[in-house]
């Protein structure tokens, strides 16, 4: 069981899904577990009482959105929903500068040239001479572009089927009457994501399973990978990038 999953009683749903305080109460714990993992990766201009805030419209939202008839678990439902609130609010903001954007452009194409010369996945002391900078800064724009890392359903690519878009959240809630070629869509990008996850180094991998299916943080995953948290952030921000440029490569 995951640490979020954790934090949700076995409460049958049910019974709170008209209830706004005893559905707050239940999955408050929730909200607050999303909200710190988002503040790690954002400015320090961001309060977490906002993040939490915008988790609660969320919380009601999913709520309200929730077909019980459908092959989805409400607490996965409502987690995407939860942290996509969140990052609703803080896209707002538009606090990510054009300069920040186009470092991680940069970044995303030394990675596929190192790649497509060297025929594996680029070391970062290769990436680093590519740029022409030296390793101390080359990590310091991980650093920088880190902000990057928070994704919401609308950074990733919708997914065509026959006329109609679907985003990744549509595909989570698993609508049993989806068209065959949407289906099929779906089944291509997934392939193509996992097709994507295998190209990352080893650790970039780990790190991937440890920190987005085991919900780990980044302090408990350096522990792990005998790294400092900071160390471990910069191999994030790396992957991401990798990934990242990946995925609009193919």
């Amino acid at each position: 069981m995951s640490v979020a999953e954790q934090y949700v009683r076995q409460q049958p749903v049910t019974s709170i899904l008209n209830d706004p305080e005893k559905l707050l109460e239940e999955y408050l714990p929730l909200i607050r577990y999303h909200a710190d993992q988002l503040m790690r990766r954002t400015p320090d201009s961001i309060e977490l009482d906002d993040l939490i805030n915008a988790g609660v419209l969320g919380l009601l939202d999913g709520a309200q959105r929730f077909d019980s008839g459908r092959d989805v678990q409400f607490k996965t439902f409502v987690s995407y929903r939860v942290r996509g609130s969140m990052i609703d609010y803080l896209r707002a903001f538009d606090w990510m500068p054009r300069s920040l954007r186009d470092s991680s452009k940069q970044l995303q194409r030394a990675f596929l040239e190192l790649e497509q010369m060297h025929g594996r996945p680029a070391e970062e002391n290769e990436i680093a001479i590519h740029l022409g900078v030296g390793l101390d800064e080359y990590r310091q724009r991980l650093d920088q572009v880190r902000m990057m890392s928070v994704v919401h359903f609308d950074d990733l690519p919708s997914i065509n089927g026959g006329d109609d878009e679907l985003s990744v959240l549509e595909v989570l809630e698993g609508d049993p009457g989806m068209m065959p070629e949407q289906q099929t869509a779906i089944n291509q990008f997934i392939g193509r994501l996992a097709e994507a996850i295998e190209k990352l180094p080893k650790r970039e991998a780990v790190l991937l399973t440890l920190y987005y299916y085991e919900e780990l943080t980044m302090k408990e995953i350096a522990l792990i990978l005998g790294l400092t948290e900071s160390r471990v952030s910069q191999i994030h921000s790396q992957m991401v990038v990798r990934l990242r440029g990946i995925l609009e490569l193919d």
